[in-house]
């Protein structure tokens, strides 16, 4: 299980680059594991909502707006 305490320390912006490099720029989960020295369930847990929920739920409506004017 992940400590509270450990997540308390990746920061919003952090949050954001995971997401747009993983999402938009495609990069693996193996390369996001070492530039951000953080293991994959952890990581999983940011890409997919479970972790910082309020970062998640703003970048996909961001990226939903984004879309609409393309």
């Amino acid at each position: 299980m992940v400590s509270s305490k450990y997540l308390a320390n990746v920061r919003d912006e952090e949050v954001y680059t995971m997401l747009y490099l993983y999402h938009n720029k495609g990069n693996s989960l193996e390369t996001l594991e070492r530039q951000f020295s953080i293991e994959q369930e952890e990581l999983l847990g940011f890409l997919e909502g479970r972790y910082r929920r309020e970062c998640y739920d703003n970048y996909k409506a961001i990226e939903k707006m984004f879309q609409r004017r393309a």
